[in-house]
């Protein structure tokens, strides 16, 4: 996986050459003078360059081959029939908030129906007032121009201090961003050690491809520690939430073997921040190893229904992925009513205990059954909300969706390349807001393909 990320990056940049080569190819046709300082290039390169785009086609005719349907990644994924859902658990919103009366009213006012007159009235005056009042015209600049006492810094100290038990927060458009730069920033290239799981989100291996990648097995402390005393200190990179499997990493393992071999630990806690721990303070803080942790890193897009990400860690160290992460310094700070939609969130989330009992009580019940029926699921040592059936290569998938979708149940199929090749799943998000009538819904379709649809199923479940 960490050459096929490393290749991916390498063929972006190869493409770019490309089109300016097949540029440099047309300067006969349209008559170029050589004076221009465009040179020709040699029949071999041409030959090359011809080589590249046919295997190019190939890939792109081998890629919507593997669809049940020519029309792409989309299509396959959509359902059949959207209108007869009933039962939702095919996104990432754990604790329902985004049906949360306060966060839905907090929406409602953030233009007030006075600010909205004067905007379609183009008064220029009213809109520099507000402007000013909620985030500064910096909003629309790089985040390093934001100014000290800006709502986005002042959110960043709150959920440094109050939720990831940090020294400083800073702020991303997206936790693809927040990765992708942290990484990005701490990795020398060529030279750095990365241990990263085989299963860590896309954006940490974007992020860590520059350096010398190691691929360790999902959640083994043991093949971690034998990289560790072959190669030496380094970067360690997990989740503690794994989106696509449902699995939990032993942070406090993993915090022993970073001290034991003298590395750094970056944690992604995109689907555990808000779940668990104290007022949701994530698997870390569970844990009691926030401190142990060089990196704690997130999306906000899940359990806070928020479009942000955030890195946090030790406050000068921090600081200097924000200046120097390419996905900070050429995005847009985060708009203001992104920021307000936080700063309720925040609230919300902190005293959203029952809300996260709730959710814990059905993903217990959930993943009981599906391993009483013998599916080939995850079993965590803690509650998971995420629950993968394995479809294995992609029709079995459709077909798993398929199943739940002729019941109301909306279910999200993985294909590569958010799951190895062949192994497409369909993930069940479980979220606070089902009611136990719907939770008896899902288990009874779990037994219903187990009893009549084993057969056409020859990945989903364990082989004695």
């Amino acid at each position: 996986m960490a050459y096929r990320v490393y290749n991916r990056v390498c063929f972006n940049r190869l493409i770019a050459v490309i089109d300016k080569q097949l540029l440099y190819r047309g300067r006969e046709t349209i008559n170029m003078q050589s004076s221009m300082g465009l040179s020709m290039i040699s029949a071999d390169q041409t030959r090359k360059i011809d080589s590249i785009r046919e295997q190019l086609r190939q890939n792109i005719q081998k890629y919507f081959a593997s669809f049940t349907t020519r029309k792409g990644v989309i299509d396959f994924l959509s359902l059949t029939h959207p209108d007869r859902i009933s039962i939702h658990v095919d996104n990432n919103d754990y604790l329902n908030l985004s049906f949360d009366p306060e966060l839905v009213i907090s929406d409602t006012h953030s233009v007030t129906p006075d600010m909205h007159k004067r905007i379609l009235q183009n008064s220029t005056s009213h809109m520099q007032t507000v402007s000013v009042r909620r985030q500064g015209s910096d909003n629309i600049m790089s985040g390093v121009f934001l100014q000290h006492d800006c709502l986005q810094h002042q959110l960043s100290a709150l959920l440094a201090k109050q939720i990831l038990g940090k020294e400083c927060v800073y702020l991303a458009q997206s936790g693809y961003a927040a990765n992708y730069g942290l990484l990005q920033s701490i990795v020398i290239p060529a030279t750095t050690h990365v241990y990263i799981d085989a299963a860590a989100h896309e954006s940490l291996w974007q992020g860590a491809s520059r350096g010398i990648i190691h691929k360790i097995k999902h959640n083994s402390l043991e093949d971690l520690e034998q990289h560790l005393r072959k190669f030496g200190s380094g970067i360690i990179v997990v989740d503690s939430l794994y989106s696509a499997k449902g699995s939990i990493a032993d942070l406090v393992e993993l915090c022993n073997l970073k001290e034991s071999y003298d590395c750094m630990l970056v944690v992604d806690e995109s689907h555990s921040i808000g779940l668990y721990g104290p007022h949701g303070r994530g698997l870390a803080a569970l844990a009691n190893v926030t401190s142990r942790i060089d990196f704690i890193t997130g999306s906000l897009a899940k359990a806070y229904c928020v479009r942000a990400g955030f890195v946090a860690g030790r406050a000068q160290e921090v600081l200097y992925v924000r200046e120097n992460s390419s996905a900070s310094i050429f995005s847009s700070a985060l708009m203001t009513w992104d920021l307000q939609r936080l700063q309720r969130a925040m609230t919300i989330i902190y005293n959203a205990d029952k809300k996260r009992q709730r959710l814990m009580e059905i993903a217990t019940v959930v993943r009981h059954a599906a391993v009483r029926l013998n599916f080939d699921v995850e079993q965590p040592p803690l509650p998971s909300p995420i629950l993968c059936l394995i479809g294995g290569p992609n029709p079995f998938s459709k077909k798993l969706q398929i199943y739940f979708e002729d019941v109301g149940i909306s279910g999200a199929i993985f294909v590569a390349p958010a799951t190895p090749v062949n192994r497409s799943l369909l993930r069940l998000t479980l979220h606070a807001g089902l009611s136990d009538g719907d939770v008896s819904q899902i288990i009874s379709t779990l037994e219903s393909i187990a009893k009549y649809h084993r057969a056409d199923l020859p990945h989903t479940f364990l082989k004695h």
